[in-house]
């Protein structure tokens, strides 16, 4: 065999090894759900905390074991009405639509809401394809404004909240009132109690002085 055929041969196992090596790591360390691939990914049910039709973008927060400085893969989203939504993502002087920033984070925004109304079911979910491994921290959900979006039932609870604090002021003027109104009740048979001694000395005195003077008549 001539030496070119074999260098060719070696640098083709090279190459295989390394890609190996690099689909071994390319999926989200921390993944809830696995692909077709069988490599897992991270996937957020975003329906039950926010109203969907007022979400327009999301900001992921990854943490990267070289940083970010080599990757590719995919965001996307879940539902009737987008089916199986993918953009994808790189680092900064690849040619996709999202570029990681300085912390190996990105966010994708659009203009219309992502979801649909009629939708049942919203999913958000992000996939490393290749590259080193990365760990998925969380998403921030964006309103229209680019502003972070707040779940379902944030101001209700506010408003239960005030209503227990002012529950508890009701209840604690009723019992101030109620001890009040004991100490007086007491202090009105206390009064009541030691008149009626009052009374009941100043009779005892009487009996005793009629008593003293029969006493004397007798004598004289």
């Amino acid at each position: 065999m001539k030496i070119s055929k074999i260098l060719a041969s070696v640098s083709a196992c090279a190459l295989a090894a390394s890609a190996m090596a690099i689909s071994a790591f390319a999926e989200v360390t921390n993944g809830n759900t696995i692909g077709d691939d069988g490599k897992k990914f991270y996937s957020v049910d975003v329906m039950a905390d926010y109203d969907v039709t007022a979400i327009y973008g999301v900001t992921f927060d990854l943490t990267w074991t070289d940083g970010g400085k080599g990757c590719g893969g995919g965001v996307g989203f879940n539902s009737e009405s987008t089916g199986w939504k993918s953009i994808e993502y790189g680092n900064e002087g690849s040619d996709k639509a999202l570029i990681l920033d300085a912390n190996g984070d990105f966010t994708y925004t659009s203009e219309n809401p992502i979801f649909a109304a009629s939708d049942t079911y919203a999913q958000i979910w992000v996939q490393n394809w290749w590259g080193a491994e990365v760990t998925f921290e969380n998403i921030t959900v964006l309103g229209k404004d680019g502003k972070p979006l707040a779940k379902k039932g944030a101001d209700d609870s506010k408003g239960d909240d005030t209503k227990t604090d002012d529950t508890k002021k009701d209840d604690t003027k009723k019992d101030d009132a109620k001890t009040d109104n004991t100490k007086k009740d007491n202090t009105k048979k206390d009064a009541a109690k030691t008149g009626d001694a009052g009374v009941g000395l100043a009779l005892a005195g009487l009996t005793i002085a009629g008593a003293a003077a029969f006493v004397t008549k007798k004598r004289k």
